[in-house]
């Protein structure tokens, strides 16, 4: 599900004067929260997602201090950096949208019926 209230999703400011967007997604697998914060600029060139497995937090508190530390920490953008097909609610909307959730888990992957067969 996409969490589209408390401020979430606003866009925090570089010191560079780019701005930066965020997006939160969580849902709860086998009984446990996870949640993926995922970032980019205004030109998209540079994007990434934090995945958070169960056992992260993921309340509203610690998703905020999250998403400050990646706004003010380049190198910390590093760590999450990868490449992200948009719009995101088409492609990362069911979670095992990404290899390393099925491993967080042991889930071999939920796969959404809106999804073609080669899209992932």
């Amino acid at each position: 599900m996409w969490w589209d209230n408390q401020n979430l999703d606003s866009p925090r400011e570089l010191k560079d004067g780019r701005h930066l967007h965020f997006r939160v997604w969580h849902d709860v697998v086998e009984s446990k929260h996870v949640a993926r914060v995922f970032y980019w600029d205004d030109d998209r060139k540079e994007t990434g997602v934090a995945l958070l497995a169960p056992g992260n937090r993921t309340d509203v508190s610690a998703l905020r201090a999250l998403i400050q530390k990646i706004a003010a920490d380049a190198g910390l953008r590093s760590t999450y950096s990868r490449e992200l097909r948009f719009p995101l609610e088409r492609h990362y909307s069911d979670y095992g949208a990404f290899p390393e959730e099925s491993a967080m888990t042991g889930l071999g992957g939920r796969r959404s019926s809106k999804q073609g067969a080669g899209e992932q």
